[in-house]
């Protein structure tokens, strides 16, 4: 079986080009594997890698301004190197992907990275999914909440949606013991919009008052960064919350924390819950679209919040900060979902679902 695996850039360094890396590494062990970038700005198909790299445009230009010729460029490829499958990473290069099969026995899977709630993208965007769910052969979404999203939305077969989410190695030192005297709070993740740093804010308000004693460390570099610092300042929270930019090692540091907290509007599969539940921290999050309430065991290692509820939020965290036990007790809880994200039991998954492709269509 021979496999493509089609990106948007592979030389930037964001989730999506992660788990493409990640594919086409452990694909390259048991297929004919390659890597097609229809842009690549930093020249990382230069590097050397396991399987076979091509880059389908040598210039930043318009996907929709140029979605014939991109596919036309894509169709001779698939076509000179006998692709049986085509793998589209996220919605913005499905169409490429789509319209490039038309006309050739290559079947085409469509991997969702984010979900279907997540609006911040676009109309164009939506477009994208839209046409990826109904013409793509097999839709792949991170969670069953997202798969049965995409089945009622679109009105497809839900034989044709699988939910396979991204796996997850920790390099993460795990201790035996929690810090139950850390009175320290931490936040990753990018300081955008998508990442709900205005309901951190009015969270840590409230509980700058009541708890006068504890830290929030937030890590992340973003857009937003300097407009959330000078909030920071307006609040009077700067002897409260720190950000601390991009950290070296970083995952190192969770054992010096206490509470993990998530203020996200959207996610996809946030791999940053497992990293703090491999640490054995408890975590707070939004019930947001999607991924946490699939990760955390709500009132067992962690608290799931409705979503956007900043009072409740306010609520679970002063319960938490409160009581030493329930944190110690939740940590002991942390990682007894993580076996259902490790390398082994993904690739089964995918195995599985591209030899029924090959063989059934």
């Amino acid at each position: 079986m021979n496999l493509a695996l089609l990106v948007y850039d592979i030389s930037l360094t964001g989730g999506a080009e992660h788990v493409a890396l990640n594919l086409a590494s452990e694909f390259s062990k048991i297929y004919k594997t390659f890597l097609v970038s229809i842009f690549d700005h930093k020249h990382a198909c230069d590097a050397i890698f396991p399987y076979e790299t091509f880059v389908l445009s040598k210039q930043n230009v318009s996907i929709t301004m140029n979605l014939i010729k991109l596919s036309a460029r894509l169709r001779k490829y698939v076509r000179h190197n006998e692709i049986d499958i085509l793998i589209a990473i996220t919605a913005g290069v499905v169409t490429v992907a789509n319209l490039a099969a038309i006309n050739t026995r290559v079947k085409t899977i469509y991997t969702e990275h984010s979900n279907l709630e997540n609006k911040t993208y676009g109309i164009k965007h939506q477009l994208r999914q839209f046409i990826g769910a109904k013409v793509s052969n097999v839709v792949v979404t991170l969670t069953d909440r997202d798969k049965e999203n995409f089945i009622r939305k679109f009105r497809i077969s839900e034989k044709r949606v699988y939910t396979i989410p991204n796996w997850y190695v920790s390099n993460i030192v795990q201790n035996d013991k929690y810090d139950i005297n850390s009175k320290k709070i931490i936040s990753v993740g990018r300081i955008e919009k998508v990442k709900g740093y205005n309901y951190l804010i009015e969270v840590a308000k409230s509980l700058y008052l009541k708890f006068p004693d504890w830290k929030w460390d937030v890590y992340g570099e973003g857009t937003l960064y300097r407009d959330l610092q000078k909030k920071i300042e307006i609040n009077n929270l700067n002897n409260f919350i720190e950000l601390k930019g991009n950290v070296a090692g970083l995952k190192s540091l969770y054992k010096d924390y206490s509470i993990y907290v998530m203020t996200s509007l959207y996610e996809g599969l946030p791999m940053s819950l497992l990293e703090a539940q491999t640490a054995g921290l408890p975590i707070v999050s939004f019930d947001c679209p999607t991924g946490p309430a699939e990760i955390i065991e709500d009132g067992i290692n962690g608290i799931i919040v409705k979503a956007y509820d900043i009072e409740e939020m306010i609520r679970s965290l002063e319960v938490l900060m409160k009581d030493a036990d329930l944190r110690n007790r939740f940590s002991a809880k942390s990682k007894i979902n993580l076996n259902r994200f490790n390398k082994k039991s993904i690739m089964e998954k995918w195995v599985k679902l591209l030899q029924k492709l090959y063989i059934n269509g």
